[in-house]
C-alpha cells in the first residue's frame, strides 16, 4: 500500500503541476472529468443511504460550474456561479412537481448538496488559475499547501499522535497530527515566499495556517459522508489512495477558501 501511494503520487503530482501551468481548456477538461468521477463515487455512497438521485442534474453540474468558472469574464465569476447555483436549485425543486412522487425532499437535498460539494468547489481551481498575473504560482501554492498539510498530519500523527481529533469519524487522526499538518502547511508557505514573494510574511503565514485548518476539515467531511454510507473508500481508481474523492477531498475545501482569502486579504 505504501509503495502504491508513492508511485501514484510520483505520477499524479507532475500531471497536476503541468495542468496548473498550462491552465485554460486542459485544466477545464481535467476539472470536469474529476467532477464527473467524483460525483459517480458520491452517488455510489448515496445508494448505500437509499437516496435516489436525478443523475442528469448531478452530472450536468459537473459541466455547468467549471464552464461558468472558465468562460465568465474576469471579476464577475462569483455572480455567475451564484446564478448557476440558484438555477440548479430551481431545477431540483421543479422535479418535485414534474416528477412527483419519484423524488422526495431527501433525494433532492442530497443531489443538490452533492452538486455543490463536488462541482462548485472544484471550479475554484479554475478561478484561482485565472487570477492574472499570478494564477499559476497561486494555484501551485494551493496544491503545495494541501499536500504539505496531508504529509505533516500523517507523519507527525504516526510518530507522536496520542489524542484522537475526531474519534467518531476518523479514529486514526490525532490532535498532534493536526497541529503537525498546520505547522507543515505554514512552513511550506514561508518557503514558497522566499522563491515567489507575492505577499508579506505575516499574510502568507496566516494563509498557510488557514489552509492547514480547512484541509483537515475537508478530509473529515468526506469521512463523515463515507461513515454514513458505511464504506471505507469512495472508489478504487487511484492505487494506494482509493477514489477521486479520497484524494481530492482536501482540495475541495482548500481551493475555495484560498480563493476568497487571496481576493479579500492577500491581493
Amino acid at each position: 500500500m505504501f509503495w502504491q501511494r508513492i508511485i501514484s503520487a510520483l505520477i499524479g503530482i507532475p500531471v497536476l503541476i503541468l495542468l496548473a501551468y498550462f491552465g485554460g481548456i486542459p485544466l477545464v477538461i481535467f476539472v470536469v472529468l474529476i467532477a464527473v468521477v467524483g460525483l459517480y463515487e458520491l452517488q455510489r455512497i448515496y445508494r448505500r443511504m437509499h437516496f435516489q438521485i436525478p443523475q442528469f442534474l448531478v452530472y450536468g453540474s459537473a459541466f455547468l460550474f467549471p464552464l461558468l468558472a472558465y468562460f465568465t469574464p474576469g471579476g464577475r465569476e462569483g455572480g455567475f456561479l451564484f446564478t448557476g447555483m440558484i438555477l440548479m436549485l430551481i431545477l431540483h425543486l421543479m422535479l418535485l412537481v414534474f416528477a412527483f412522487p419519484r423524488f422526495n425532499i431527501s433525494d433532492l437535498a442530497a443531489s443538490y448538496l452533492g452538486s455543490c460539494y463536488v462541482s462548485v468547489l472544484l471550479s475554484y481551481l479554475i478561478l484561482i488559475r485565472k487570477m492574472i498575473p499570478h494564477g499559476f504560482p497561486l494555484l501551485l501554492l494551493v496544491f503545495l499547501l494541501t499536500w504539505a498539510c496531508d504529509i505533516g498530519a500523517y507523519s507527525i500523527g504516526r510518530r507522536f499522535g496520542r489524542r484522537a481529533l475526531c474519534p467518531n469519524l476518523s479514529p486514526r487522526k490525532t490532535i498532534e497530527g493536526s497541529i503537525g499538518g498546520i505547522l507543515f502547511c505554514s512552513g511550506t508557505a514561508a518557503v514558497f515566499q522566499l522563491f515567489y514573494p507575492i505577499f508579506t510574511y505575516p499574510k502568507v503565514l496566516l494563509f498557510g495556517f488557514i489552509v492547514g485548518c480547512v484541509v483537515q476539515i475537508g478530509d473529515l467531511v468526506e469521512s463523515a459522508i463515507k461513515r454514513m454510507g458505511k464504506t471505507k473508500d469512495s472508489g478504487v481508481l487511484i492505487p494506494g489512495h482509493g477514489g477521486i474523492l479520497d484524494r481530492f477531498d482536501s482540495l475541495l475545501f482548500s481551493a475555495p477558501v484560498a480563493y476568497f482569502f487571496i481576493k479579500l486579504i492577500l491581493l
